[in-house]
């Protein structure tokens, strides 16, 4: 009889957790650092419309979590995960981790980012032919932000 060794056996049983997690597991909040960490709370206000629903002090320290809504109210219902802003000292370099934002007019949101300070990384472009529009944004920290425009149907 053969027992299954190695990264085969490793593999197979990550698999078949990860397909006994899925049901149980969905995201909680994306984080994102700045050293103004209030600064930073007020650019993903202005940009996105976000709307700060708690805030933490701790020794040296501070995290503001915001969340989508017409107003404090109505963020503070909806149970959509949360963008969390923390304190980090050092701007980030490394381009892959970021956040992930569906937009309904890429144009209008590129413009409200520029304007609450942030910039637009390239003009936006079509992905393959698919008609999903995607812009890289990047937050007063160095953050990159990726926004999605769904094809108008």
């Amino acid at each position: 009889m053969k027992t299954a060794t190695g990264l085969g056996f490793i593999a197979g049983a990550a698999m078949l957790l990860a397909g006994i997690a899925q049901a149980d597991v969905t995201l909680n909040a994306a984080r994102v650092g700045g050293s103004d960490v209030a600064a930073l709370a007020k650019f993903y206000e202005a940009a996105f419309g976000l709307q700060e629903v708690n805030r933490l002090s701790f020794p040296g320290n501070l995290e503001i979590m915001l969340n989508f809504g017409d107003s404090v109210a109505t963020a503070k219902a909806d149970t959509a995960a949360q963008i969390v802003i923390m304190h980090r000292a050092a701007k980030l370099t490394d381009p892959v981790p970021h956040l992930i934002l569906n937009v309904s007019d890429l144009a209008a949101t590129s413009a409200a980012v520029e304007a609450a300070g942030g910039k637009m990384d390239g003009k936006p472009r079509t992905f393959g032919n698919t008609g999903i529009m995607i812009g890289f944004a990047i937050d007063p920290a160095g953050n990159r932000i990726e926004l999605i425009q769904q094809p108008k149907r």
